[in-house]
């Protein structure tokens, strides 16, 4: 290993708190996942070859054939469109985590059947998207949020005031769960400076930072009292986001060689008749601390459940073809998923992609997204997490709710976590609780009004 890839590798590895000899472990965890890493620095240089997954108005999502990361391109003179399905060459530069195009041209493919019309709808809410990214506490993107509890006034941390971060791709710092304990300090949230070694988890960022999110949380909902489900790193909280457990797992760890012995949703799901997929950026969508839905038990010997672990294009064909499941999870590639040392704006732009496919969909007015941050990536925030069953949760993290269904501009302060999506799926589904933490959850149901006029799409078309 060596050069920029080598240190790239080691460096996401450490943020991830695994060593490279674990993550070799993996087969295609970790460092499989990272051959994509820094491939937003290679298409100023190189360009890319991409599919067109969805374009709204001069902005086109392209998914990149090397890495599977999906670019939100700006298309040259505006225009002209481009059919979903078209593979296309392109060149150009990165701004503000957009691709400006100076050339496009095609590459082969062959375009998607024509969008499915919008159906009548009997219920309100009858799908729910569970979109979960990485490594941001409430404070580090929403901490200056109008009505929101954010960063209190005149605060300082171990003599460390609060700053805007002037850079979108930060240094790692410290998440596992010493670094939480230290930071939390028995919810004094005072030693985060120790904690972290670094002043920098005193960074935040600003509306023009992140405009996309700010634009989704004025108009939709966001929940201000939503946490980590674990005080750990990344595996134990998407270990929740599916399972509402994470059995023994406090760390990012190997795959079990036998699998998660306890059940995901999806198995219950699976069970009850209810549709669902685990939508997957990576180019080899297996174990991974982003996404461990490949090492339950379940999906190691069931072919079928297997089947419905797929890439993420899959999302946008089943948004415009009309073939959405009830329920689903959506997981990011490395250079998607925000994660100190990517650009955070990549990210950004990949789950407007998204959102935009979804309003665009026949099913918005049934659809209900939750967009989170699996945990605080070691950037300060001032609440306590509070204790379950005499646990801690973890650090507190954004959660945006983005449905025709949410109450327009809430901030709800109502106190959530993982869990709580599962929550809103099983009470959606008529699905039982997988464990005490579901059980005990609110649903998320405060920002939501079935009852409401549908909103209409807010469709994010130009460039930033």
């Amino acid at each position: 290993m060596n050069g920029w890839r080598g240190f790239l590798k080691a460096s996401f590895a450490a943020a991830l708190g695994i060593s490279l000899s674990a993550c070799m472990g993996f087969g295609s965890g970790l460092v499989g996942d990272l051959g994509g890493l820094g491939r937003s620095d290679q298409v100023r240089a190189d360009g890319i070859r991409g599919t067109v997954l969805d374009v709204t108005g001069s902005l086109a999502a392209v998914q990149d054939e090397r890495s599977r990361t999906i670019f939100m391109v700006q298309l040259p003179g505006g225009g002209p469109g481009l059919p979903p399905g078209q593979v296309v060459d392109l060149t150009g530069d990165l701004q503000n985590g957009v691709l400006h195009a100076d050339s496009v041209s095609l590459a082969g493919g062959k375009p998607w059947p024509q969008a499915a019309p919008a159906g009548e709808s009997a219920e309100p809410i009858q799908h729910i998207l569970f979109l979960l990214q990485e490594n941001h506490s409430f404070d580090n993107y929403f901490g200056s949020f109008p009505g929101a509890d954010g960063i209190p006034p005149g605060v300082k941390v171990e003599g460390v005031a609060p700053f805007h971060l002037q850079s979108f791709r930060t240094a790692n710092l410290a998440h596992g769960q010493r670094a939480v304990s230290t930071a939390v300090h028995g919810g004094a949230m005072d030693r985060f400076v120790t904690a972290e070694k670094s002043s920098d988890t005193m960074g935040y960022y600003q509306e023009a930072d992140i405009p996309n999110y700010w634009a989704y949380a004025r108009r939709f909902a966001l929940a201000d009292h939503f946490f980590s489900s674990s005080d750990g790193p990344s595996l134990p909280n998407h270990l929740f986001a599916l399972a509402a457990t994470a059995g023994k797992v406090i760390t990012n760890t190997l795959r079990p060689p036998g699998g998660y012995s306890f059940p995901s949703l999806a198995e219950r799901l699976q069970q009850a008749g209810v549709s669902w997929k685990v939508y997957d950026g990576r180019p080899d969508p297996g174990f991974s601390a982003l996404d461990p839905f490949a090492a339950f038990s379940s999906t190691m010997t069931s072919p079928e459940i297997r089947s419905r672990l797929v890439g993420t294009a899959e999302l946008f064909r089943d948004l415009r073809e009309g073939h959405l499941p009830h329920a689903a999870w959506i997981f990011p590639d490395a250079e998607e998923s925000e994660h100190p040392m990517t650009d955070i704006r990549v990210g950004m732009w990949y789950v407007t992609a998204v959102v935009n496919a979804l309003m665009k969909s026949p099913y918005w007015a049934t659809t209900v997204l939750v967009v989170s941050w699996d945990e605080y990536g070691g950037f300060y925030d001032h609440v306590p997490p509070p204790r379950v069953n005499g646990v801690s949760e973890g650090i507190r993290v954004p959660a945006l709710i983005i449905s025709a269904r949410a109450r327009p501009g809430y901030v709800d302060a109502t106190e959530y976590d993982f869990t709580s999506v599962l929550k809103l799926m099983e009470n959606t589904f008529g699905v039982a609780p997988l464990s005490d933490r579901d059980a005990q959850a609110q649903d998320i149901s405060a920002s939501l009004d079935a009852v409401q006029q549908p909103l209409p799409p807010f469709l994010i078309g130009a460039a930033k």
